[in-house]
């Protein structure tokens, strides 16, 4: 038996607090990325000797995500010797990765368990929370007690998996699970009653709060029932992958994070207004809300996600999790 327990008795103390607005986490929070700390600097691997060693590799396609989220690992990393960037939305990721239409790429977490061939991992430059995400959010016209139906957008595997976790260990409930496209939705027709959304659209286009009242933060619900961060997604290649290439990508991703983060501010200037975010939003949310680190409490975090995955018939079956420079 698992050591952890559902727990609907939760229901009753949540489902009538609508979630804080997006303004009001970030200030509340108050986060900022310390660049001398060394929760950051220790979740750094050291590929420091990979550009000599992968020099016969050839050039590195990383498969990636273009979301407000992802400029700082992204920004500039096409510049780098010896690497091409193929951008799609991270459900796609996984496919590209089997069918070698990128080497390695930025893929949704649950991935990891669902792939039909075993990954490697690469321990830079993860996503991830340790509480509210603000860009992975449920929408309902109705408190959770009474939400039957699930509208949930299909740009991401992890996200619904999380979601299902949650009805079930959080929340007790276990209601309809249905695609929704968003990039099809008109924004002149309703919302399904219940939605849920990822990525910068929760910023750009949400219901309004006037039809959709009940607001519910995932990356805070993970956190309040497992008091552990969650890793939405890292870097992954088939295990077949060649070892230099691996390092050589890593090497550049770390690289290009570390420039990123001693820039942030010119950075949010610019990706803000690209991604449809208000500045002093998009300074919030980048400045600590979303992480990029995978120390003890991430990996924890993320071998319970994997875990519950595994429980409630999500995943197959589990796999030991094995970081390059972890």
């Amino acid at each position: 038996m698992p050591k952890w327990r559902s727990k609907p008795d939760r229901l009753r103390r949540i489902h009538r607090r609508p979630a804080a607005s997006l303004a009001d986490i970030v200030g509340a929070r108050g986060y900022a990325m310390d660049m001398g700390s060394s929760s950051t600097s220790s979740c750094r691997p050291d590929f420091r000797n990979a550009t000599q060693r992968a020099s016969g590799a050839g050039i590195a396609r990383l498969g990636v995500v273009s979301f407000l989220n992802t400029r700082p690992i992204i920004d500039g990393l096409d510049e780098e010797n010896g690497i091409s960037l193929v951008p799609l939305v991270p459900s796609e990721l996984i496919g590209a990765l089997l069918e070698h239409q990128v080497d390695v790429a930025l893929c949704s977490s649950i991935d990891y368990l669902r792939s039909p061939v075993p990954m490697t991992a690469l321990s830079v430059a993860p996503l991830t929370c340790d509480g509210p995400t603000l860009t992975v959010r449920l929408f309902s016209r109705t408190p959770m007690d009474a939400i039957d139906r699930i509208a949930c957008d299909t740009d991401s595997h992890t996200s619904v998996a999380l979601l299902r976790i949650l009805l079930r260990d959080l929340w007790g409930r276990s209601p309809e699970i249905v695609s929704f496209d968003p990039h099809a939705h008109d924004l002149t027709s309703p919302w399904p009653d219940t939605v849920m959304l990822i990525g910068d659209k929760v910023v750009q286009h949400p219901p309004p709060d006037t039809t959709h009242p009940y607001v519910t933060d995932l990356g805070q619900a993970w956190k309040e029932l497992t008091g552990l961060p969650f890793v939405f997604a890292f870097w992954m290649a088939p295990a077949s992958t060649d070892s230099a290439l691996l390092e050589h990508a890593g090497q550049s991703i770390e690289r290009c994070l570390h420039r990123n983060l001693g820039r942030m501010e010119s950075l949010i200037t610019i990706a803000a207004d690209e991604h449809g975010w208000p500045r002093p939003l998009a300074a919030g949310y980048l400045n600590g809300l979303i992480r990029y680190e995978l120390g003890p409490g991430q990996l924890e975090g993320l071998r319970m996600f994997h875990e519950r995955a595994v429980h409630h018939g999500i995943a197959a079956e589990p796999r030991p999790l094995t970081f390059i420079g972890a």
